[in-house]
């Protein structure tokens, strides 16, 4: 009896600790994502536009979401209705815009 006790608070603390993790993806991804693509408006500036230093950190920014994305099956659990939530966000200012 406290040996099962015992594995359902060690479960629970497992769990605890996928969700914080599975968390911490998903930001790290919003962030990358974030920064390739403010890089990208950077690049695209007349200054900027050709640099080849901004091209290579493109390219290196977007590789970085790649492998993050990798991950995507461990965030995906519990960041199913966030996406939900921001689908529906979407749909719905979507719908009031052709209105």
């Amino acid at each position: 009896m406290a040996l099962n006790i015992f594995f359902i608070f060690y479960l629970r603390w497992l769990l605890k600790n996928f969700t914080f993790l599975s968390e911490n993806i998903y930001n790290l991804l919003e962030s990358a994502e974030a920064f390739s693509s403010h890089l990208s408006a950077v690049y695209e500036l007349e200054t900027f536009y050709g640099d080849e230093t901004l091209q290579n950190l493109i390219s290196h920014s977007k590789e970085i979401v790649d492998m993050i994305r990798d991950y995507e099956d461990i965030y995906s659990l519990t960041q199913e209705e966030v996406k939900g939530e921001i689908l529906n966000d979407e749909t719905t200012d979507a719908t009031e815009d052709a209105s």
